[in-house]
């Protein structure tokens, strides 16, 4: 068996523990998901720059709220439907709190969108920012 120090290190970094084999745990790879702060979603919307939104909450808590022009997209359906995302703007995805689009991030990740971000604290976060 091997130790992956690269792995390891990023793990360490994120706060969690590595896999027996050095790899990343799955809670980890959640927690090294690259996110956006309300903040800077609010600027980058404000902004001319494309992006996309992508909500993978339920169908329920998607209608009782969500941010205008968000393409829903709940997370037991983005391992089908990821490949109608666009490659080459960047994709802000979000949740409730930021647990299920940190998954939704390291799964696109994984799939070749290095364009892919989620937004920090999620949907409880966007409107307290507001």
């Amino acid at each position: 068996m091997s130790f992956n120090f690269g792995a390891a290190l990023a793990v360490f970094l994120a706060g969690a523990t590595p896999g027996t084999d050095g790899s990343a745990t799955p809670q980890a790879v959640e927690q090294m998901a690259p996110v956006i702060a309300p903040v800077a979603l609010k600027a980058l919307l404000a902004s001319s720059a494309k992006i996309v939104l992508v909500d993978v909450r339920e169908p329920d808590e998607y209608a009782a709220g969500h941010i205008d022009g968000a393409r829903l997209m709940p997370l037991g359906t983005v391992e089908t439907a990821y490949r109608d995302l666009p490659k080459d703007v960047k994709l802000v995805v979000y949740c409730r709190s930021g647990k299920r689009s940190a998954k939704a991030v390291s799964f696109l990740a994984a799939h070749g969108y290095t364009n892919a971000v989620s937004l920090d604290g999620g949907f409880l976060a966007w409107t307290a920012a507001k």
